[in-house]
């Protein structure tokens, strides 16, 4: 009975300091919360991205938009358009006194925040301008508050334009990375090995007969290598072969190869405790190489394919190829701990005869 009640009163002591802890502040959007366990639904709900967004950032680089970088993006694009002369003088007056300062954040800023993120995770330029102009651009009065409805609209517009040009930059310093290494023959074979398993596994997959199977299938195949005397070159996957792999393309090899560098750069670090697995995937999607040999295959498809089909196989195939390095890179750590192991025990046995022959 005594633990029953203790049980109780700590629980009840829990759910009062959950309660009890007013004005809790979110981190990001600044809305204030009853409680710590009504902050964390808040963020599960308003900021479901920001997890995955931050898991694209090694050494916990933020990679969401702070108001002092916004505020400058603003004024970069306010001076775009007064030092232009192609824009009527009214307007151009009216922009040189107008200041956005910190004491205009507002509930305008956690939409452009989330935009931001979306366009970082994405990088789908199109899909940034139609929320843009459909969230603030339509209500720029609003977000630009003391402007003339043809000016705000106008800023509005421009801002769009700076903050995609300040995206990608924050894209290539996000995915700065060491020289591309050269592979050994050996991990080359490797790594064609790998590369037919998971197109031919993808190829499996995709068995129904609906229009974006056939098209994934499709493009699958044009990663494959037809001709026999290429295919011998790859000896490794000829040699193992029994009907189960494929032989890969120089541009299907291209695309794994830039994705092995990203995963080599993500755990080039000694006592690495968990793999980047959103971020390599993310750098090799967005790799100006990987995304010139993809279109190659694309082009060598026998049907056309769609824009999102496209997409969701280019997708699929640098993920597969990932969980299959990452199972590979973790079977060679748990096999290294084990010799390890094995290597300390014999040490301690060692000691233990020569102390019992003394």
């Amino acid at each position: 009975m005594y633990r029953f009640m203790t049980d109780f009163s700590t629980e009840s002591c829990f759910c009062l300091q959950q309660v009890q802890l007013e004005n809790v502040v979110c981190e990001l959007c600044h809305k204030k919360c009853k409680s710590k366990s009504g902050l964390k639904r808040h963020k599960t709900v308003k900021h479901k991205d920001t997890k995955d967004v931050e898991k694209q950032n090694e050494g916990g680089q933020e990679s969401y938009l702070t108001f002092v970088a916004y505020s400058s993006i603003v004024e970069k694009a306010k001076h775009k358009i007064a030092d232009n002369k192609v824009y009527p003088k009214s307007i151009r007056d009216e922009l040189r006194s107008y200041t956005y300062g910190l004491q205009e954040v507002t509930a305008g800023f956690c939409e452009i925040e989330d935009l931001y993120k979306r366009l970082i995770k994405s990088g789908n330029a199109e899909r940034f301008y139609s929320s843009f102009y459909s969230t603030i651009a339509l209500n720029a009065v609003k977000h630009f508050e003391g402007l003339s409805r043809n000016t705000a609209t106008l800023l509005s517009t421009k801002v769009a334009d700076c903050m995609l040009a300040h995206s990608k930059e924050k894209i290539e310093s996000m995915y700065t990375c060491t020289p591309l290494t050269k592979l050994s023959n050996e991990e080359k074979a490797g790594l064609q090995y790998i590369g037919g398993y998971v197109l031919h596994k993808l190829h499996t997959k995709h068995a129904s007969k609906s229009s974006e199977s056939e098209q994934a299938i499709s493009i699958l195949k044009a990663g494959k290598l037809e001709d026999q005397n290429a295919i011998e070159c790859q000896k490794l996957t000829s040699s193992l072969n029994r009907g189960g792999l494929w032989a890969i393309s120089k541009n299907a090899q291209s695309i794994f190869e830039r994705t092995e560098h990203y995963f080599r750069d993500a755990t080039s670090k000694s006592n690495v405790q968990n793999i980047a697995y959103a971020s390599i995937i993310s750098r090799s999607v967005h790799d100006v190489e990987v995304i010139s040999a993809y279109n190659s295959m694309l082009s060598n498809s026998e049907l056309l394919i769609n824009s999102s089909v496209a997409k969701d196989v280019l997708h699929n195939i640098i993920q597969l190829y990932v969980k299959v390095r990452s199972f590979s890179f973790a079977k060679d750590i748990i096999q290294k701990h084990k010799i390890r192991l094995k290597q300390m025990k014999s040490k301690a046995l060692r000691k233990d005869i020569s102390r019992a022959s003394h």
